[in-house]
C-alpha cells in the first residue's frame, strides 16, 4: 500500500511538472493617453486685515497687514484654473456688500497666465514645456459697503479648481 501510495505521488508529481512546462506564453502590450492635469501643493493661508481699526469696513488681504494665500502648481498641459467666489465660514453673520477674489500668478516657470483674471472668472494655462510649475496667489476683499464690520474672527474660504 505505501508502495502503491509512493507510486501514485510520483505519477501525480511529474503530471503537475509535465504541465507546467508545456505552458505557453504570448507577449501583450497596452497602450494609454496620458491625461492632462494639475497638481496643488497645500495651500498657504492668507491673513485678512481691516482698512481702518476704528471703523472697519473693508476685509482684504491686498492691505496693509493682510497676505495673499498661495498655492504651489505643476501642469503637465493646457489648463482653466478656476477661482470660486469667497464663502464666510466663521464669524458674525455678515451679509457683505462684496466678496471678491483675485488669482495672479507668481514665479511661474512654462506658464502663460492671464494675470487680470477675477472671480468670479477664470486663469488660462497654457503649458510653453512638458510641464510647467509655479505659485498661484490669491487675494481676497470683503466689502460692507461703508458700514461697520463687527469685531470678531472672520474666516472665508476660496477655491481654485482645474479643468485640463
Amino acid at each position: 500500500m505505501i508502495r502503491h501510495l509512493l507510486i501514485s505521488s510520483a505519477f501525480v508529481l511529474a503530471s503537475t511538472v509535465t504541465f507546467v512546462a508545456t505552458a505557453n506564453a504570448q507577449d501583450a502590450s497596452a497602450n494609454g493617453p496620458v491625461a492632462d492635469m494639475c497638481v496643488f501643493s497645500e495651500p498657504t493661508i492668507g491673513q485678512l486685515a481691516v482698512n481702518d481699526t476704528s471703523n472697519p469696513t473693508v476685509l482684504s488681504s491686498s492691505l496693509a497687514g493682510g497676505t495673499a494665500a498661495q498655492v504651489d502648481i505643476t501642469c503637465n498641459g493646457n489648463a482653466t484654473l478656476t477661482v470660486s467666489p469667497p464663502i464666510q465660514t466663521e464669524g458674525k453673520t455678515t451679509t457683505f456688500k462684496s466678496l471678491t477674489a483675485k488669482a495672479t500668478s507668481k514665479d511661474l516657470v512654462g506658464l502663460n497666465v492671464d494675470s487680470n483674471s477675477t472671480k468670479p472668472g477664470n486663469i488660462n494655462i497654457n503649458t510653453t514645456e512638458d510641464t510647467a510649475s509655479g505659485t498661484i496667489e490669491v487675494n481676497m476683499t470683503a466689502d460692507n459697503d461703508g458700514k461697520t464690520i463687527s469685531p470678531g474672527q472672520y474666516t472665508f474660504t476660496v477655491t481654485l479648481s482645474s479643468t485640463p
